[in-house]
């Protein structure tokens, strides 16, 4: 059956995921720049280190999905997987005292909510991962094909130019053309996609810990 123009061709899983991690950090740091903006002097740093944290969980939860190897468990399904028990034990404290006649019924159907929100949401994360984890990559591109696998980091420690100029950045790419280690679109500088557009050099792989998925630049292909 021919495809109408309002069933678009559903995206590669995989494809999926790069597109939301992507998408994810670059909400990331637009929260975490209004927090900046937000934030006073009287702020308590424990509440800023919270918001943070949970910001920044997202989008890494997002990368740790899309570069994790069939068996390894990456440190948001360790999460999900200790959380899930804890919720479990939660759970059997709160049908106790509902058991026991002693809590009122609306502050137990309160309480219920709260945690059933939380499992729900440990449920999907785990639906995500599992729905990229058993598919495979996308068919890879002469560039991909052609990369290198054993290129040597130039500046293992972070992004070249972050490093030169002081600068920060949220994740690292590292070039399978030279080497060049540079930050990611998410960070403000951008410096890996800055190194493919002056050099031409097409394919990076992720440079962090537990990540293994590479992009093509010029056919905007993940394998």
């Amino acid at each position: 059956m021919a495809r109408t123009p309002a069933e678009p061709a559903r995206a590669h899983p995989a494809e999926d995921a790069l597109e939301e991690a992507a998408l994810l950090s670059r909400a990331t740091q637009a929260g975490l720049a209004r927090l900046e903006e937000l934030r006073r002097d009287g702020d308590d740093p424990g509440v800023i280190d919270r918001l943070e944290e949970r910001t920044r969980s997202r989008a890494d939860a997002a990368w740790e999905r899309l570069g994790s190897s069939e068996g390894d468990e990456t440190p948001s399904e360790a999460y999900r997987r200790l959380r899930s028990e804890m919720l479990h034990a939660e759970r059997g404290v709160v049908l106790e005292a509902r058991n026991s006649g002693n809590v009122d019924d609306e502050i137990l159907r309160d309480v219920l909510a709260v945690l059933d929100t939380e499992e729900s949401l440990l449920d999907r994360l785990h639906d995500k991962g599992a729905e990229v984890a058993r598919n495979d990559r996308t068919e890879a591109c002469e560039h991909l094909r052609r990369a290198s696998s054993a290129i040597r980091p130039r500046t293992p420690k972070g992004c070249e130019e972050c490093l030169r100029d002081g600068t920060r950045w949220v994740h690292l790419r590292l070039c399978l053309g030279c080497g060049h280690v540079g930050c990611c679109d998410s960070s403000p500088q951008r410096h890996a996609h800055a190194h493919h557009e002056g050099t031409g050099h097409p394919v990076i792989r992720s440079f962090e810990q537990g990540e293994a998925w590479r992009w093509c630049y010029v056919d905007d292909r993940l394998g």
